[in-house]
């Protein structure tokens, strides 16, 4: 029996913000904004930027009955209050479309046991995941730092990123030089493009590097670590034993050091909590891929048991800013040996 059109529309709204999120991603990233800000038409873009026409005419077709674009009647083409409020979110778009995207599609084909991980981009993952950082995890940091009112003079970021971390905080702290330890290679590369045009640019190095390797062979000791966002990777792809012996070597070789983890506390099971608009929006797609790319979550009374289990204690706790992220699934904590 054929589908009546209503329930047809109703049953492809999924379809229609799945194809949406890909062209969000893909206007940001485009290197097109800036002009289509300005206002422009697709013959300048042709030719200036050497683009497919017919393809090039596809997409502001599709921007403009989506609400993207505006197009008047000599057809030129500028962006919307739509679009410019998409752009506010570019690190979620940057992280789960372009990091993510793959990895989504793949995740029937990675359901059976032994298949490995899927796939993702791990440049997008990086770099969107410390523009999203900007937004939630960096203040709680700060935050929790203040609370702490040490003052630093040496930080390592294990497992960097793009180097938002470093910059930011030798920016809060002057006499701080940094080191960034980002073992994947595109990582890597990202997050020196990013620190070289910062101003805090000569006092931060990034080292493509295993960490346990660094922090065994290290001879300027930091005062300061942070694991933002990593540790779940460890646990994930090292195994609770290897979580241990990262944790271990570092207090063992840098005794009064103050380590600083920002995770995840992990609520996917709370239907109160999975009920917030943002969960809906967000957390659950995020929650979502990360058995399937060998990454564990754990709730923070799981971390809290491990961490004692260490010989660390916990000297400051925190989440998120309720006006920025209410769900308090991004946490924080300062440990130091006990």
């Amino acid at each position: 029996m054929p589908i009546r059109e209503s329930h047809l529309v109703q049953a492809l709204e999924p379809f229609k913000g799945f194809v949406l999120s890909t062209m969000i991603f893909t206007l940001q990233q485009s290197g097109l904004q800036a002009a289509l800000a300005e206002g422009t038409t697709v013959d300048a873009l042709v030719r200036d930027k050497g683009l497919d026409r017919a393809r090039l005419t596809a997409m502001a077709d599709y921007w403009v009955a989506a609400g993207l674009l505006d197009r008047s009647e000599t057809g030129v083409l500028t962006l919307t209050p739509l679009a410019h409020r998409y752009e506010e979110a570019r690190p979620w778009y940057e992280m789960m479309v372009g990091g993510y995207g793959g990895t989504f599609l793949a995740l029937g084909d990675h359901l059976a046991q032994g298949t490995g991980p899927a796939p993702r981009r791990g440049g997008y993952v990086g770099s969107g995941s410390c523009g999203i950082s900007m937004h939630d995890s960096i203040p709680l940091l700060r935050r929790l730092l203040a609370e702490d009112g040490r003052s630093y003079r040496r930080l390592v970021d294990l497992g960097c990123g793009s180097g938002v971390y470093l910059t930011e905080l030798c920016g809060d702290y002057p006499e701080m030089t940094a080191v960034g330890i980002e073992p994947n290679a595109d990582g890597a590369a990202a997050a020196r493009a990013w620190v070289a045009g910062q101003p805090t640019a000569d006092r931060v190095t990034i080292e493509q590097v295993d960490a346990v390797q660094w922090i065994e062979n290290t001879e300027e000791k930091p005062d300061l670590a942070v694991l933002a966002f990593v540790i779940h990777e460890v646990l994930g792809q090292e195994g609770e034993e290897g979580v241990r012996r990262m944790l271990t070597k570092l207090f063992a070789e840098s005794p009064d050091l103050t380590l600083a983890i920002i995770d995840i506390d992990l609520k996917s099971s709370d239907p109160e909590a999975m009920a917030q608009p943002l969960a809906q929006a967000y957390y659950n797609a995020y929650l979502l891929m990360h058995p399937f790319t060998s990454q564990r979550l754990e709730t923070k009374d799981w971390w809290n048991k491990l961490f004692a289990e260490c010989g660390l204690r916990v000297d400051a706790f925190d989440t998120t800013d309720p006006s920025m992220d209410s769900t308090g699934f991004a946490v924080g904590w300062l440990l130091r040996k006990a």
